[in-house]
């Protein structure tokens, strides 16, 4: 997607009622979003899928040049990657409605690497805040980055902890230029300098109750797994868990006392086959062996791999290449390679690296 197409997408985006759903139905129904933002009135009112005040808001916006609103994302620091683009999370592309663009600060290349999600409650328990800062602070010191929500409670625990040794990820529910919580305007700033925040908002965009659960599934769909901390029986912290299953990413829990509401939620998540998890060797032994690195499939699991996948290994075989040069050297569609290179790299026959090349283990 060229600068041009982008500010368009930008400016479309910024539609109050327009969200993502809609942004992939104007991409099938017009094959670009240029296409969209310069059809004719006719065209545009026939859309059946999209409200006439939508439209009449569109028609409106037409008038004003699309960079504008670039130069303003700018003016906040906030840079911009979609779906077609090679820093667009890989992890993403193949996850239920991902998102058309992301808006974010701070180095985008850390999805890339592998990530761990910890979540939970708001109203966490000291003994909440002290094994979600642990945890994440142990995990980031072993090379992982910690994905969480930048919300009150555990999630601001996992992302100091992670700060303490290593890289974190924020995903809010807000535009980038709406910090909530609003005492977190602190570690907002900490995360950007050393990790990244992102946001699927447009400008100006409030954190409504709408916005956290498809914030939640940017989380798990960052992630190889979600850790839960702490959650009431119905939390956000759960509904996350639920993404994580629906993606296949791995699911851990912490224990904690049967009397306490906020331990409910991992508590039962355990009792329906969660990973329990005392330490941060019960999620590391998933990924690595005794020597801290990546396991490795058996030579029997090597040979069913289908022809795509022996193609980008083959591929592989000699150099790290980056994406972009898997894409090139494998005549893959995108969609198609990014789910391989996901599969191979959860199965420790590859591994990411920074800046978005790959190599074989």
């Amino acid at each position: 997607m060229d600068r041009r197409e982008k500010a368009i997408l930008c400016t479309i985006h910024s539609i109050p009622g327009l969200g993502n759903r809609s942004l992939w139905k104007i991409m099938d129904s017009f094959g670009s979003f240029q296409k969209f933002f310069e059809a004719d009135h006719k065209t545009l009112y026939a859309s059946s899928f999209l409200k006439p005040e939508i439209i009449d808001n569109l028609l409106e916006k037409r008038k004003s040049s699309p960079e504008t609103l670039m130069e303003a994302y700018h003016s906040e620091g906030i840079e911009m990657v979609t779906w077609d683009e090679s820093l667009y999370p890989h992890n993403l592309r193949n996850i239920s409605n991902p998102p058309v663009i992301l808006y974010y600060r701070g180095d985008i290349e850390l999805t890339g690497q592998v990530c761990l999600a910890v979540v939970g409650s708001r109203a966490a328990s000291v003994y909440g805040r002290n094994v979600a800062r642990k945890l994440a602070r142990e995990l980031a010191e072993a090379g992982i980055v910690i994905v969480s929500g930048m919300a009150r409670g555990i999630d601001s625990e996992a992302h100091q902890g992670a700060l303490e040794a290593g890289k974190t990820i924020a995903i809010l529910g807000s535009a980038l230029n709406v910090i909530y919580p609003p005492e977190n305007r602190k570690l907002f700033q900490e995360i950007i300098a050393r990790g990244a925040v992102i946001s699927e908002f447009p400008l100006h965009t409030h954190p409504e109750p709408l916005n956290f659960p498809l914030r939640n599934r940017i989380i798990s769909g960052l992630s190889r797994g979600v850790v839960v901390v702490e959650g009431k029986e119905k939390s956000g912290a759960l509904i996350t868990a639920d993404f994580a299953l629906e993606q296949g990413r791995d699911v851990f829990a912490v224990p904690g006392p049967i009397n306490s509401k906020t331990s409910a939620g991992p508590n039962n998540l355990i009792k329906q086959g969660a990973i329990l998890i005392t330490g941060i060797e019960d999620i590391l032994e998933e990924y690595y062996d005794i020597n801290r690195t990546p396991k490795t499939l058996k030579q029997d699991r090597l040979l069913l791999l289908d022809d795509n996948e022996k193609l980008v290994l083959e591929l592989l075989a000699h150099e790290s290449l980056h994406f972009d040069e898997l894409i090139q050297g494998s005549g893959l569609e995108i969609g198609t390679i990014s789910a391989i290179l996901f599969k191979l790299e959860f199965e420790g026959i590859i591994k990411s690296l920074p800046g978005n090349y790959y190599v074989r283990i």
